[in-house]
Formats: structure tokens, sequence, C-alpha cells
């Protein structure tokens, strides 16, 4: 999380325009999850991944870390898509199977299309994602929130959530530094011990800093936003004209492909 965050400032994209980077990941993040087509999907993925490694200069083996934690999720949630259960008196179709007291465990060409067809759709959907986390900050991604009239109480929690990552983060670090220290995870019982006395601390922090903010907020007369951004960068055109263009272009790969 931290590497997100300190990438979100130095990347070669940073000077572009928050609203068309906003607007870029947003027509492919909704394309791919309208169509649900694979030709879009792997397009997708491969536009956004080019744009994150070479156009904001994100190290690759950085990016490939971030893919790997939802792809696990993914994967798991692939296998139990492919295989299936299901009682021997039933007509099925398998590609492959195995017979089980009187159940059958097999795999369908069906299952293996569903299977592809989500992940395909997750990984381009989570690639728009971590181009638009990437290259664009906290700030700016709130300021743009704001452009769209969204509840300020919504862009405040927005923000005030994403800080508090990084704040218990940071204590985390620090509670596990100190136990590490003492030999707290020498060995399984005290590893025990020590991650339940982590997740106490860092309860008892969390609430120490959000009064610390509900009082810095009521000092202030509690009437003032806590994010009062000001975007000095211009829209650029020939930007916008290819984000169009791309639309275009996703709306007849989309017909051509049904």
């Amino acid at each position: 999380m931290l590497k997100i965050d300190q990438y979100a400032y130095i990347n070669d994209l940073k000077h572009i325009h928050p609203a068309e980077k906003v607007a870029f990941a947003f027509v492919f993040l909704l394309f791919t999850i309208i169509t649900k087509n694979n030709s879009i999907g792997c397009l997708t993925f491969i536009i956004m991944s080019i744009s994150v490694v070479f156009a904001a200069k994100i190290p690759l083996s950085q990016y490939i870390k971030l893919l790997l934690l939802p792809s696990l999720f993914l994967l798991t949630s692939m296998m139990t898509i492919v295989i299936s259960v299901t009682p021997i008196s039933s007509m099925v179709n398998p590609l492959w199977q195995i017979e089980i007291g009187s159940w059958f465990i097999y795999t369908s060409l069906a299952n293996l299309k569903q299977a592809l067809d989500l992940g395909t759709t997750v990984m381009a959907s989570i690639s728009c994602l971590y181009f638009l986390i990437l290259t664009t900050s906290i700030n700016q991604i709130l300021w743009v929130l704001k452009q769209l009239k969204l509840p300020i109480l919504f862009i405040e929690l927005v923000g005030m959530t994403y800080r508090f990552i990084f704040v218990l983060l940071d204590k985390m670090h620090e509670i596990f530094l100190a136990q590490s220290s003492r030999l707290g995870y020498q060995n399984y019982k005290d590893w025990i011990t020590s991650v339940a006395q982590l997740i106490v601390s860092l309860f008892i922090k969390s609430s120490q800093s959000a009064k610390e903010l509900q009082t810095a907020i009521e000092s202030r007369g509690g009437e003032e936003g806590l994010y009062d951004i000001e975007i000095g960068m211009a829209i650029n055109r020939s930007r916008c004209a290819g984000i169009l263009v791309v639309v275009v272009g996703l709306l007849t790969i989309s017909i051509l492909t049904r």
C-alpha cells in the first residue's frame, strides 16, 4: 500500500489531468463489465498493463506483485466453477470426470467457458483500477469525485478511509518491529499471542486517531470540509478526442465479436 501511494505521486503520468485518467480507466472498465466480452477484456488488460509499465514507468516487478494477490483469490474462485459435483443419474456432457460413490466430479466445456469469462473480466477490471490508483493521487481522485457533485460526506469518508489505511499500516509495522525485537514470533505459541496483542493495539490506536480527528473537526466548528482541493492542470483536448476514439473502437469490437 505504501508503494502504491508513492507511485501515485512520482509516476510519469502525474502531470496528466486526473479527469482524463479517470475517464480513460472508466471507459475500459465500463465496457469490460457490461459486455463481458473476452476480446474486450483481454484488450483492456493489455492496454492498461502497457500504460502502467511503459507510460507511467511503474516497475514491472512491482506491477506483477500487485497482480498476484487478487490472482490467487481469482484462481480459487475459478476452480470452484471448473470442477462440478453431480449425482451419477444426472445427464452431463463432461470433458473429464471421476466417479466417487454415487457422485460424479467432472468438468465441462460450459464450466471452462464460464471460468474463462470470469477470469478475463476480473483481471481486466483489476488492471483498470491499478492504472487509476498507480497514476492518480488520492487528492486528485477526491477532486474528480467533487466535480461529479457526489455528497461531501461520501468524499470525506473516502479520503479518511484511505488515509487511515496508511496510518494503521505504519502503526502495525512499528508494533511488529517492537514485538520481533523481543522475540515475539519465535514459536507458534508466541506468534499467536503476539498477533492477538497486535490486533488489540491496532484497535486502540485507530480509536485514538479517530478521536483526535473528531476533535480537530469540532475545533473548526465542524462545517468546513477536510479536503478542499484545487487542480491547476488543464484538460488536453487531443487526449479527450482519443478517449472518444477508444469508446467508438470498443463499441465496434463489442458489436463485431458478439
